[in-house]
């Protein structure tokens, strides 16, 4: 990113305000919903499917190929409630 570690320890611990421009390249580099900072307040519903998600955008072809057949198997072999 083009921000010093300065200007980023000043929004983190100094309460200083980052610009538009600043705050979404941060939001996009760290892969977190911009809900999360502007209603820090409001539990996700989805906290663990975006979590997953999160995590599935960054695996490779191939590793998405195991976690999809992962999740299937797991999907086939689990009882009926």
């Amino acid at each position: 990113m083009d921000i010093t570690e300065r200007y980023l320890y000043r929004i983190e611990n100094e309460g200083k305000k980052s610009s538009f421009d600043v705050l979404h390249k941060l939001v996009r580099e760290l892969n977190i919903s911009a809900d999360s900072i502007f209603y820090p307040e409001k539990p996700s519903k989805d906290s663990e499917v975006e979590n997953l998600l999160r995590m599935l955008s960054a695996c490779d072809e191939r590793s998405l190929e195991v976690v999809k057949a992962t999740a299937k198997a797991l999907i086939d072999t689990t009882p009926e409630k």
